[in-house]
């Protein structure tokens, strides 16, 4: 009787471990490898699966995300014997399991590996300023080394990104000094290009009203010899109405004549209609001549 008990036990117990070691549930951005007595047989997508006890094994589950592998900072030499120190981030992602676990006996460890060595091929080869200045250049030609050793181990990079790029004390000293030269000189010259904006600005300035001021007094003379004229017309209207003899008419016009060659009067205005009023020019020559010989 207990033997029965007993045999029952086990095999309740064997049931139970076939059952749930047959059953498996691959987890959201991950995939499992399946062996089969011990060689590779699938990769299961995630999900849950039914497995063979005994037979196939869940050999380990594979993260297929983007991971994040940062390069502690290392000593480089540039082209100019400068010796700096560099430090780098990668973004990588499995894109086959099957080589990424089989393939590679530590695939971080070699990513890492393969990255120092081609991060000092590429700074080895430039200067310290080209160092400094070509970031992207750096960070490109450093992918495209890692994905060409890496492609065969499942993995591709999806970006490389350089942190810091630290030079020595003294080097750092020596930039700070001529940036500091450089921003003093840029000040200078701007400085420069303001004042002498500011002298054209001004001596237009001066210049447009020098401008005004003549045309306002040019606008003055116009109006006073429009006055003028308009007062010298309507002043002579005004003999005409009080009929005044052709002699006396005579005598205004030799009269003013006479103010005009003592310089009394500076501007005279003779309507053409007036000119038959005054009568011939030769007549009034005579009268200036005969008031010339009294006086």
């Amino acid at each position: 009787m207990e033997l029965a008990i007993f045999s029952l036990v086990f095999f309740i117990f064997a049931a139970f471990m076939i059952f749930f070691g047959a059953f498996k549930i691959i987890r959201q951005g991950f995939c499992g490898l399946v062996t089969r007595l011990g060689s590779y047989n699938k990769t299961l997508p995630p999900g849950f699966h039914v497995i063979v006890p005994f037979i196939d094994t869940l050999d380990r589950e594979v993260d297929l995300r983007e991971q994040v592998l940062q390069l502690a900072s290392q000593s480089v030499i540039t082209k100019d014997n400068v010796n700096i120190s560099v430090d780098a981030v990668i973004y990588y992602q499995i894109i086959n399991p099957y080589s990424a676990i089989y393939e590679i006996n530590n695939l971080v460890y070699a990513i890492e590996q393969i990255a120092l060595t081609s991060l000092r091929n590429i700074i080895g080869e430039m200067t310290l300023d080209d160092s400094l200045s070509s970031r992207d250049v750096i960070n490109t030609k450093l992918q495209q080394v890692i994905d060409s050793a890496a492609s065969k181990w499942g993995v591709k990079t999806n970006r490389l990104e350089l942190k810091d790029i630290d030079p020595p004390d003294e080097i750092q000293r020596a930039m700070n000094v001529q940036m500091e030269a450089e921003r003093n000189k840029r000040a200078a010259i701007l400085n420069a290009e303001g004042a002498r904006e500011s002298a054209i600005l001004e001596a237009d300035g001066k210049k447009q009203a020098t401008i005004k001021l003549a045309e306002a007094e040019a606008q003055k003379i116009r109006l006073e010899v429009e006055a003028e004229a308009i007062t010298t017309k309507a002043y002579i209207e005004k003999l005409k109405e009080a009929a005044p003899t052709k002699e006396v008419l005579q005598m205004i016009y030799m009269d003013t004549l006479c103010k005009l060659a003592d310089g009394k009067a500076n501007k005279i205005f003779i309507p053409t209609e007036s000119m038959t009023a005054l009568g011939s020019l030769a007549a009034a020559g005579e009268l200036f001549n005969a008031k010339a010989e009294r006086n």
